[in-house]
């Protein structure tokens, strides 16, 4: 019986939120005041850490873990990513082709080359420059350095490796190091370059 009030709740009472790409009905409620843009995302099926929804046209980062349900439902905590870091598209080199798909040739009979640059990828992420904290685990960072904590996926991992730079808040940084303890978070420390 309360299973079908919750879910008589969440029908009527809920609002659609993405949660990565994907529609679901959430109940969003306020926690305590903080620094940071936060919310506890209620919902009937499972949401995990590191997910990222979109509520109102902005993006959150689940920052709680969720294994099991609390009254009938799922409660995570989410918050607010306060940048979205941008890299460059892939770059093939590639030659030119007709519209049959054949080879085009310069007049000396070479291939013309061409480059195709790819669409550029956005990357919602939360960066600190102080302390950052999960389930009361802290981080702290040197003066010159940044947390940045992004969702745990084979394009992120490969955009944040060790020593790569990424241009951020009119600076470059390199990332020294690559946390993947908190599964479906990768958590870096970046320092300024």
């Amino acid at each position: 019986m309360f299973d079908m009030d919750v879910q008589f709740l969440f029908e009527s009472m809920g609002q659609v939120v993405l949660v990565n790409d994907k529609e679901q009905k959430a109940i969003i409620t306020n926690p305590q005041m903080s620094a940071n843009e936060e919310r506890y995302l209620h919902t009937m099926d499972c949401v995990t850490l590191g997910h990222i929804v979109t509520l109102d046209n902005e993006k959150f980062l689940v920052v709680s873990e969720t294994v099991t349900k609390r009254h009938s439902k799922y409660k995570s905590k989410i918050r607010h990513c306060n940048y979205t870091i941008e890299f460059a598209g892939e770059v093939i080199e590639d030659f030119m082709r007709d519209a049959d798909g054949n080879i085009v040739y310069d007049r000396l009979g070479d291939p013309i080359t061409i480059t195709i640059v790819g669409d550029p990828i956005f990357i919602p992420a939360i960066v600190e420059n102080k302390t950052f904290s999960i389930a009361g685990s802290q981080l702290l960072v040197a003066e010159n350095q940044i947390i940045v904590i992004a969702q745990d996926n084979k394009v992120n991992r490969g955009k944040f490796t060790v020593n790569n730079t990424l241009s951020l808040m009119d600076n470059n940084w390199k990332v020294r190091n690559q946390d993947r303890t908190k599964k479906g978070l990768l958590i870096l420390t970046c320092e300024r370059v």
